[in-house]
């Protein structure tokens, strides 16, 4: 393997790794070896002598490259890893992320990724293209963090076409509603977010309803079989919630993600709604993600967790990892 992206999630799935080692081999019947890892400002090579807790406190002292030699992603991709697994932040454009994986499944490297903005954006030049050299790219993680959602629908509701799906799937708005609705001020709000780590140091993404949105197009095109990007939907967050909204209703308000079918068309929304008592995404706690899906042949499925974190995520990305382990191996 080869890691981009050592924030909160990829140092998680470091921890997973170190930790879990004996008991993931087993689980995939197959040797896991970290070849390669990069942050936002260094790609290093580890050596097999490398420990990952190595890595981990030269992520902590600021310098990975003071520890471990330096390369660059095209030697990365001139490697014979398997697999690269990308944590890193997402790009506005989605164009790094895309040419990378382009040039990985070119050279025979399968993708996992939880880098929301590649697919949102570029889902019809990179899923084909994967397919065209027989290559998977295993995106669980993108859409509901440690939530099993497009694993669970693909080995859990064989059977079934997914007729709808309603889901809260972006923590750090209505974490900052319900911290303005017990008096804080959206400044105060969001630093208590960071503090927690459900919010990132760029914020925006996920308070203007971005990050929500970006996880819609992945569901629609995924589940649906949609080919939507970004930019053919439209979205909102706190900033188009009115005083009056959030004082008159805002106990009753979630950022929720939709896609349904309807006449024969997919219809796809992301923004505050107002739901009712008995909803069920109205009884998810502030540090819960968690969705619905009605189907034809399943009924309506409800998946939900307590909490959700870096630490969950990491552990969604580390079971594609396995599954691609698997399926290496028994070919």
């Amino acid at each position: 393997m080869a890691i981009l992206g050592l924030g909160n999630v990829g140092s998680n799935f470091l921890r997973i790794l170190d930790e879990s080692r004996k008991h993931l081999e087993e689980s995939c019947g197959s040797g896991l070896e970290l070849k390669f890892a990069a942050d936002s400002r260094h790609v290093v090579k580890l050596e097999p002598v490398d420990s990952l807790k190595k890595l981990l406190e030269a992520k902590s002292s600021g310098d990975i490259s003071s520890h471990f030699s330096k390369v660059d992603l095209k030697e990365v991709l001139e490697s014979d890893i398997d697999v690269l697994v990308d944590m890193s932040a997402a790009s506005k454009d989605g164009m790094r992320e895309m040419e990378i994986y382009r040039s990985a499944f070119e050279r025979g490297i399968h993708i996992v990724t939880a880098n929301k903005s590649p697919l949102a954006l570029h889902w019809k030049e990179i899923v084909p293209y994967a397919a065209k050299h027989g290559l998977r790219i295993l995106h669980e993680s993108t859409v509901a963090g440690g939530v099993p959602l497009f694993n669970f629908a693909r080995y859990s509701c064989g059977p079934s076409q997914v007729k709808g799906f309603r889901g809260i799937v972006s923590l750090t708005a209505n974490f900052v509603l319900k911290m303005m609705l017990d008096g804080k001020t959206f400044e105060e709000a969001v630093r208590i977010a960071q503090e927690m780590g459900v919010a990132e140091a760029d914020y925006t993404d996920d308070t203007s309803g971005l990050d929500a949105a970006r996880k819609c197009v992945i569901v629609a095109n995924a589940l649906f079989g949609e080919q939507l990007s970004l930019k053919e939907i439209s979205y909102s967050g706190i900033p188009e919630l009115s005083d009056e909204d959030i004082k008159h209703h805002g106990r009753e308000l979630r950022l929720v993600t939709e896609v349904k079918r309807e006449g024969g068309k997919v219809a796809v929304s992301s923004g505050f709604q107002r739901l009712k008592a008995d909803d069920f995404l109205l009884t998810l706690g502030e540090s819960s993600l968690g969705y619905e899906i009605s189907t034809d042949n399943n009924g309506i499925l409800r998946v939900a967790s307590a909490h959700d974190g870096p630490r969950e995520t990491a552990s969604g990305v580390m079971n594609d990892v396995l599954i691609l382990a698997r399926e290496t191996r028994t070919g």
